[in-house]
């Protein structure tokens, strides 16, 4: 199992390619929204955010690795004029992960599984 750190707490992580965000505590997106001037829509349930808007990549670290998500996948255009972070709040409490991987993540790093050994790891994609 991986997990992301946050200073010396460590967090449970899920992959999953059904996600469309990456799910996150809310103390982390709310930062990142925070950071990348977007705004809590209560209609849509998401962070929105000028859709030109340019967002610092978004890094994580799992095991030794840090993967950062560019900002291009981190934001996600729900119509002409109006864009959302790629980002949702999840906590888990207690039970499950606190962290789900969706499709940002996804489509920058496809999941690489060695079930005889029972782990899973990450590898850069290629994208168009």
């Amino acid at each position: 199992m991986n997990l992301c750190q946050r200073n010396m707490d460590y967090w449970q992580v899920v992959s999953d390619t059904g996600t469309s965000m990456i799910a996150a505590p809310f103390d982390v997106v709310e930062k990142v929204a925070v950071n990348a001037g977007a705004n809590f829509d209560r209609t849509s349930g998401y962070f929105t955010l000028d859709c030109d808007a340019q967002i610092d990549s978004f890094n994580l670290i799992i095991g030794s690795h840090e993967y950062s998500i560019e900002s291009e996948n981190m934001i996600i255009h729900i119509s002409d004029t109006q864009c959302a972070l790629a980002l949702s709040v999840y906590e888990g409490n207690g039970f499950g992960p606190q962290w789900i991987l969706g499709d940002p993540f996804i489509r920058q790093f496809c999941n690489i599984y060695d079930v005889g050994n029972k782990r899973m790891g990450f590898a850069r994609s290629l994208q168009a």
